[in-house]
Order: C-alpha cells, then sequence, then structure tokens
C-alpha cells in the first residue's frame, strides 16, 4: 500500500498525541475516502444539473458541512 506524508502544526501533533489511543492513519485513510465519494456524488450531480454558477457553490458549500460531520463520524470510527 503506498504512504503519504502529511504536513501537520505543532499544536494539531500535541493534540493528536492527547488522543493517543486514535487510529490516526485509519481515522485519516477513512475521511479521505469519504471525501472522494462525496466529490464523486456532486460530480454525478453536476453532470445531469441545470444549476447556475451561484446555486452549484451554494450545493457544494452544503456538500462540504455534510463531509465535516462524515468526518467526525470517521475518526469517532477510529477509536473502535
Amino acid at each position: 500500500m503506498p504512504n503519504i506524508t502529511l504536513s501537520i502544526s505543532e499544536r494539531l501533533k500535541t493534540e493528536m498525541e492527547r488522543y493517543s489511543s486514535i487510529k490516526w492513519s485509519s481515522a485519516v485513510r477513512n475521511i479521505i475516502e469519504q471525501k472522494i465519494e462525496d466529490f464523486e456524488e456532486a460530480e454525478r450531480i453536476a453532470r445531469k444539473s441545470r444549476l447556475s454558477w451561484n446555486a452549484w457553490k451554494l450545493v457544494s458549500t452544503k456538500i462540504s458541512k455534510n463531509a465535516a460531520k462524515h468526518a467526525e463520524a470517521l475518526l469517532n470510527e477510529g477509536n473502535r
């Protein structure tokens, strides 16, 4: 399996260390997978849509907010 490297702030590293029981690699992998699924769904919708650019931006914002909720759930899932 390929690896990636992320740069994070010292503050974030410290916070992650506070929650050392979380499998961070798994949590981040789940978040990336979910984000890709969200973008793929948005692309499917966009191809079928006749939305204006402004309407599309509004939909995109709502998708991003939902993706953040999914990310939080996936992080919690990584604690199991």
